[in-house]
Order: structure tokens, then sequence, then C-alpha cells
């Protein structure tokens, strides 16, 4: 039977799967430096990714432009964060209160070469000028890789530094057409597969932070779910099926029993509070369901 590392790698790799077949390319996923068929699986994905970011674009070159993303960050004296560019959540996925007055050290990889003494490397990167690379953390685990520059800043006698990252990337520029010119043919990307993809992001997410939110009780019928989504009853078994591969009530099912693993094996929490938390019915429907899936009963999963 594989064990509890093995699956959770695997979701991860899922995961990311996801995010790619959504249209994201900016991401890679870390490894865990173990020699299996996985991390052999995570070498090729990050490879894949790094090979489409450059390519998708340069398909029809003559409609894409080279860009830096940049991202901010201003530190104290003790190189926390005390600001930053508005573009940090919406690419790292931290809210305000993950970021501010942390040191910026959380939020970076162990690959980055970012010694212990962060004025020796701001000096040296000051004096020679020089970037180095930074790798930040996702919050979903992946990592978002750039060149860095420190730079020292003085303000009212006391002084303080800013983290500039850049990555670089490609935009597609939207397809502009007169009304006298034919109907565009399908090649990709055209602005038509660009919103395309960006509705069907936005969909996904929403539907995620929909389930998400109730893992303490049972769905609602699926066109209760799209009057509240704003969407179809068929594009929602659609875009769901395709991007996690369950219907959304089979996640729904998965999260809240993932939700018990969790609280069961890290609380003390009575199985009748958690049985009610993960939204069950009765202590006796959770346990039936809970040892369908991870082969135990509740009781058993605690003392394991």
């Amino acid at each position: 039977m594989f064990n509890d590392n093995f699956k959770e790698r695997v979701q991860e790799i899922l995961d990311f799967i996801t995010e790619i077949t959504l249209g994201t390319y900016t991401y890679t996923l870390p490894l865990r430096n173990q020699k299996d068929e996985l991390e052999q699986i995570v070498v090729s994905l990050n490879t894949m990714v790094e090979e489409i970011d450059t390519a998708v674009h340069q398909i029809n070159h003559e409609k894409s432009k080279e860009v830096f993303e940049n991202i901010i960050f201003n530190l104290d004296r003790n190189f926390h964060i005390t600001s930053y560019s508005d573009n940090v959540q919406e690419i790292l996925k931290y809210s305000d209160s993950e970021l501010l007055n942390k040191p910026v050290r959380l939020l970076i990889s162990e690959n980055t070469e970012l010694p212990d003494d962060l004025y020796k490397l701001l000096k040296h990167a000051i004096e020679k000028n020089l970037s180095f690379k930074v790798e930040f953390k996702h919050h979903s685990g992946y990592y978002w890789t750039g060149l860095g520059y420190l730079h020292r800043l003085v303000s009212e006698g006391k002084k303080t530094y800013t983290l500039s990252v850049f990555k670089e990337a490609y935009k597609n520029e939207k397809l502009n057409n007169s009304r006298n010119d034919k109907p565009y043919s399908a090649k990709y990307p055209s602005e038509y597969r660009s919103l395309l993809l960006q509705d069907q992001r936005v969909l996904v997410r929403k539907l995620h932070q929909y389930v998400m939110e109730r893992l303490d009780r049972r769905l609602p019928k699926i066109s209760d779910i799209g009057s509240e989504v704003g969407c179809s009853v068929s594009k929602i078994k659609t875009i769901f099926k395709r991007a996690y591969g369950d219907t959304i009530y089979t996640y729904h099912r998965r999260k809240r029993l993932e939700k018990a693993y969790t609280l069961i094996k890290d609380t003390s929490a009575p199985f009748s509070e958690i049985s009610e938390e993960c939204g069950f019915l009765s202590l006796a429907h959770f346990s039936r369901a809970f040892k369908k899936v991870y082969g135990v009963n509740p009781t058993q999963a605690r003392n394991s």
C-alpha cells in the first residue's frame, strides 16, 4: 500500500498539472531530492512548463512580446517585510497578514543563495551591481523564480532595503481585427482563446473556493450552485471534471474526509466534533465513509 507521503506527492503533482491545463506556466514544482519515479515526473513537468512558457507565444511571434514580471518588497533593517507591490498577492497568493512584518526569508526557498548575514550579500550586490537567483515559495507550494536585486534606502536617517525580483515572461498582445476582416482562424494564441482560458480559470477557482468554504455541510443541488456562481449546470460539470478529475460532489466529499483525517491525526478533538465539523449527518455515517476511503476507522487512524 502506498504511504501518506507518496499519496501527498501524487496529489501535489495532480494539482500542478491542473494549473498547467488551466494555462498557468509561471511556476515550477519543488523537488524533494528523492530518486524515484515521481521525482522524474516532476523534473519532466518543470522542464515542459519552461518550454511552454517560452514557446506558446512564439508560435505566433508577431502577436507576442517579451515582458518582465516584477515584484518588490520593502524591508526594514532586520529584513522584515514592511510593504510590497500590489502584484505580490496575485502571483504568490499570500494574504496581507502572511506578508507584513514577516521575515522575507520565510518566502524564499532553501535553493536561494541568501546567507544568514544578509548585509554581506547586500553590500556585495550593491558594490558589484550583481543579481542573484531568488526562488519564492507560492502559497500552494510551487516556486516562482526570478533574478533579485537588493538596494539600500535611507529615510529620515533610518536604513531600509528594497528587494526587487524580475522574471522573464511572454505576453500575448490582443488581436485587433476590423469589421471588414475575415473571421479569425483558429490559431493559438488568439484573443478569443486567451479570453476563453481566462474565463475557465476564473470559474474553476470560484468553484474550488465555493467547495472549500463548505466542508462543514452538504453541497446544494448543482442548479443552485450554478445560480450562486453565475454559470450553467452543464458548464460546471464539464469544467470541474476537466480540472479535478471528479464531479464537484465527489471532490467535495474527498476534501471533507481529508480534513477529517488531518483533524484526527493532528488534534485530540472528539470524533463526534470532527464528524460535525466535516459535515456528516452522524458519527456512524462518518465512520463508514472514513473506513471506506482509508481502510481503517477513525480510532485506528488516530492510534496508528
